[in-house]
């Protein structure tokens, strides 16, 4: 490891080569660019496809993928990974260890072998404001399917016979107040903590969330991803709930009427 002084908190820290030490950033004040998508792709940005794979034993693996927004293939790799250790809830992996040996990363300590391979996208691809977002995660639990048939991606795609459906969640009110229309900055999406991947909703359901009984906002989805739900900035309505929400996570229920809108009652 090289030392390095911090250009953020002016500290001294030790990291491998990477891109802590090609932009003198330490962990500590390391953050993922801020892309800042509008109208106008950033021309200094490209977009990747970045694949993190882990071979473990018996053929075994964990595979993760990103679509990244970098100026190289190399912060794309760093990004990825970086990504996927500060997700680490568990091993509490230092971002100055990031090292690669062309796509393998080093030292590898799963028992096996890491690589992360990036592929740059046509310039058609755009971003969404954000450096990394995660798009799917394969666990190696079918192993033994995979090693006599070979990777199948059936389960992934659509049931052509499913009737997607809407969300509905239980709420307070200071949990949602800053996702309202009026308090989210324009060009900006909303989001909700989940866990797993939403499988029975898509893009333009709605998103219901209910107060003490009543269902008092409501947004657009635009999006799903593992452990999130994207919609639009929340507007208000007066509804009663098709059924009774769960305390904690969320529940699908039948698409709820949409016509009914209350106004955003003054919020700024």
């Amino acid at each position: 490891m090289e030392t390095y002084t911090c250009n953020g908190c002016g500290d001294e820290f030790e990291t491998k080569p990477n891109y802590l030490a090609r932009n003198t950033v330490c962990p500590d004040c390391f953050e993922f660019p801020d892309v800042h998508y509008d109208e106008t792709p950033d021309p200094d940005y490209s977009i990747y496809l970045v694949s993190s794979t882990s071979a473990g034993m018996h053929g075994a693996f964990h595979g993760a993928y990103y679509r990244v927004a970098a100026k190289s293939e190399r912060d794309a790799r760093f990004f990825a990974r970086a990504y996927a250790i500060l997700e680490d809830t568990v091993n509490h992996n230092s971002l100055a260890d990031i090292e690669f040996d062309g796509e393998q990363v080093v030292p590898d300590h799963s028992g096996g072998a890491t690589e992360i391979r990036a592929m740059e996208l046509p310039i058609a691809e755009r971003h969404d404001g954000y450096a990394v977002t995660k798009l799917e995660t394969r666990n190696g639990d079918d192993y033994e399917d995979q090693l006599d048939y070979g990777p199948t991606t059936m389960d992934k795609l659509p049931d052509p016979d499913m009737t997607y459906q809407d969300v509905l969640i239980h709420t307070t009110e200071e949990q949602i107040d800053h996702k309202r229309e009026g308090n989210v900055p324009d060009n900006h999406e909303c989001y909700w903590t989940v866990n797993g991947t939403p499988q029975q909703t898509r893009v333009l359901q709605r998103i219901w969330f209910e107060v003490d009984g009543r269902i008092v906002a409501a947004g657009e989805i635009r999006g799903v991803e593992t452990g999130r739900i994207w919609f639009s900035p929340l507007w208000d309505v007066d509804l009663k709930p098709p059924e009774e929400p769960p305390n904690q996570g969320f529940m699908y229920v039948e698409p709820i009427d949409t016509d009914q809108r209350t106004p955003n009652r003054g919020r700024a």
